[in-house]
């Protein structure tokens, strides 16, 4: 079968949570990941539940584009943008070094998480590696998909970042909350979310505890002041503080923690729903546990804003400006699960057959039906 090596986004736990799922996939397929490459921003260290899980397979880091968020809370989308200038020497001695490992290992096919540098590796050196792109952000492209009205500058930044990190790629997947109709024309499959195994295989369970997850811990004093006025419902906070790296009761009724993808899990488990900065994965995973998710999109971070419009359109739950969390409160008597036919989605996938496709010699574009072997359903 394929050798792959996986080139990944390391910002929040999104699209390294995406790798092991599809890497826990790969193997059962009989297909080998030999490889992992982690673009981050100004040398942030890879999370350890993602060091651990990889274990000695060859991996290398470098940086490459993120968004920029200042010294506040918000999206600055000045500063993220002018980043593609101002370091573009350095991304591109980023291009040079995946170029290098993937010289040395030699792979098959390569699969790409949202990552920038893949696409310059591809600009700069016109490899001919196969390779296929996935993520949430594919699935935007999507002549089908139905986005957010404002924003225009935004989106079409988004739009051309995500257009960047697929050069060279022979197929888009695009993870969807729900069955959309595929875009030949662009060549954007739509598919389920990939959804680790651990996820699969919990019994969930009705709880009245609240679990919280931010993707940026300064927004975290908005669930300080809210907890401090509702000290009745408990809270489990999970956030990435370079300060915090141990449990953090800030109070009897908030905990804080930093992220464990094993203890995330358990507390999802028992949780009685979700509050969470709008990451696609955070959402996807809620769904399949049957827990309604009230998602606080970052300030001016276009994707998540799209992202909260989308798992609203999808039964996953509320979408709220801030966290004040009465909006939850008020949403969860009249949340209507979506989980049954939701888990009939995610388990129409079939990604060791998509990977198996996208080295076949000669390559064929696959056609999607409900029919054939890869295909999927369209009907939500």
């Amino acid at each position: 079968m394929g050798r792959f090596i996986f080139t990944v986004q390391g910002e929040g736990r999104g699209h390294l949570t995406q790798a092991i799922s599809l890497t826990q996939i790969a193997r059962e397929a009989g297909h080998e990941v030999v490889g992992y490459a982690v673009g981050s921003f100004e040398g942030r260290k890879i999370p350890p539940f993602f060091a651990e899980f990889i274990g000695d397979t060859p991996i290398i880091q470098y940086e490459s584009p993120s968004i920029n968020y200042g010294k506040g809370k918000s999206v600055q989308l000045g500063k993220t943008a002018l980043q593609a200038f101002t370091k573009f020497g350095t991304y591109w001695k980023s291009a040079t070094q995946l170029g290098d490992f993937i010289d040395e290992l030699k792979p098959d096919g390569i699969v790409n998480f949202y990552e920038s540098i893949t696409g310059l590796y591809f600009l700069k050196s016109g490899s001919k590696t196969p390779c296929m792109s996935i993520g949430h952000q594919y699935l935007l492209l999507n002549e089908h998909f139905e986005s957010i009205e404002e924003k225009a500058l935004d989106r079409f930044l988004l739009n051309i970042n995500t257009k960047i990190t697929a050069i060279g790629s022979r197929k888009l997947l695009g993870l969807s909350f729900r069955p959309i109709p595929n875009d030949p024309k662009r060549n954007i499959i739509t598919v389920p979310p990939l959804l680790r195994q651990e996820v699969k295989s919990i019994q969930p369970q009705a709880g009245e505890s609240w679990l919280v997850y931010l993707t940026h811990y300064r927004l975290a004093d908005e669930i300080m002041a809210w907890s401090e006025k509702h000290p009745e419902v408990k809270l489990d906070c999970f956030w990435d503080n370079p300060t915090r790296k141990t449990e953090y009761a800030y109070s009897e009724s908030l905990t804080f923690h930093p992220i464990d993808a094993e203890k995330y899990l358990e507390k999802m488990t028992h949780c009685a729903g979700l509050i969470s900065t709008a990451g696609f994965e955070s959402v996807a995973e809620a769904m399949y546990l049957g827990k309604p998710v009230m998602m606080v999109p970052v300030p001016n971070h276009i994707e998540q804003m799209i992202n909260a419009h989308d798992g609203e359109l999808s039964g996953a739950g509320v979408r709220a400006g801030s966290f004040d969390l009465n909006v939850f409160n008020d949403y969860l008597p009249h949340h209507k699960l979506v989980q049954e036919r939701y888990q009939y989605w995610v388990s129409q996938a079939n990604f060791g057959y998509l990977l198996t496709d996208l080295i076949r010699k000669p390559f064929h574009a696959p056609k999607f039906s409900p029919k054939n072997e890869g295909g999927l359903s369209t009907t939500w």
